[in-house]
């Protein structure tokens, strides 16, 4: 329990909580650690749960066919998981969640969660925002989804920095391959790696370890800016503002 209210000591929507508060909380909870490529759970499968990531990061992916996964979303730590559809009836994972690191949860049980957690303004502010961002990042990709690919991973990797704090605005703390932003931004992998290695020889990326450091912003976001895209993104784009 300890363990618990010492990792949510570390997360600001539980930072005004007092210690006796965190330990009641905690004793509802539990640590679920996982190792690179583990699966958290499945699409499908009855949402029992509400997952915190308190460190590491998942792929939020489906399976097309037995050699094709479409990864909708990267997300990492201060991320909460279930959330979207857990006020639906007998609600279901809507997509599966596979580690993309070793990584650290709170497993926390779904009737307490909506019960004492979603009460309280800092949580459930929270929750709304991540529900909120989520659903504008899908909104984006739909506006993407015909421009062509170096303005598409130039989108991904500001929108991905852009999300870390502004003392974080170098590294992105999400280790991602050339296969992960190809599946991603749905690129062939081929094209990725040729665009991305342009761009390290230029200078404007380095790679350490299958974390990316973006050394010159300015160019990712003048590819970004420029977006030749073909014929129809416009309509694309115009047609996306619409959805919600």
């Amino acid at each position: 329990m300890l363990d618990v209210v010492r990792r949510l000591q570390n997360l600001h929507v539980f930072r005004d909580l007092s210690e006796r508060d965190l330990k009641e909380l905690a004793s509802y909870m539990d640590l679920t650690y996982l190792r690179h490529k583990e699966m958290l759970f499945e699409k499908g499968q009855p949402i029992k749960s509400i997952y915190l990531i308190l460190s590491g990061s998942v792929k939020i992916q489906e399976t097309i066919t037995h050699s094709e996964t479409k990864v909708f979303n990267f997300l990492g730590r201060g991320e909460f998981l279930g959330v979207a559809m857990a006020g639906m009836p007998n609600p279901q994972y809507p997509t599966s969640a596979r580690c993309n690191e070793d990584s650290i949860f709170l497993k926390i049980p779904l009737f307490f969660f909506f019960n004492t957690l979603m009460p309280l303004p800092n949580i459930r502010s929270e929750v709304n925002k991540q529900i909120s961002e989520r659903f504008l990042e899908f909104q984006n990709d739909v506006c993407k989804s015909h421009c062509v690919t170096p303005h598409r991973i130039a989108d991904f990797l500001l929108r991905l920095l852009n999300r870390q704090s502004p003392s974080m605005q170098v590294r992105i703390q999400i280790p991602l391959t050339r296969q992960d932003i190809a599946q991603r931004i749905g690129a062939q992998s081929e094209t990725v790696i040729r665009i991305m290695s342009e761009w390290t020889k230029k200078g404007w990326l380095k790679t350490d370890d299958k974390h990316i450091e973006i050394i010159n912003k300015t160019a990712l976001e003048e590819i970004k800016r420029d977006r030749p895209p073909k014929t129809t993104a416009g309509r694309a784009c115009s047609d996306s503002r619409n959805v919600g």
